[in-house]
């Protein structure tokens, strides 16, 4: 199996050959090319793509919360 690393942008684990460190102002942090590539278009094209993104990170925290709550009351096996 491929080693992942944990992309700060898009808040997930891509293949190592799919990620970049990327200059921070806290220090070079890990991130993937999709959100490389997608910052480096134009800004309406731009902001699009972080729109997206906000929407995609939007549900997986919901459903994280939903699986932490069902953690909670025992009955995460349904």
């Amino acid at each position: 199996m491929a080693e992942t690393i944990f992309c700060y942008c898009c808040r997930l684990k891509h293949p190592k050959d799919q990620m970049r460190l990327y200059p921070t102002k806290r220090g070079p942090r890990w991130r993937c090319l999709r959100s490389i590539e997608g910052a480096s278009r134009s800004i309406a094209e731009r902001d699009a793509f972080g729109h997206q993104q906000t929407v995609i990170n939007s549900e997986q925290a919901r459903l994280h919360a939903q699986y932490s709550l069902r953690l909670r009351h025992g009955d995460a096996a349904r």
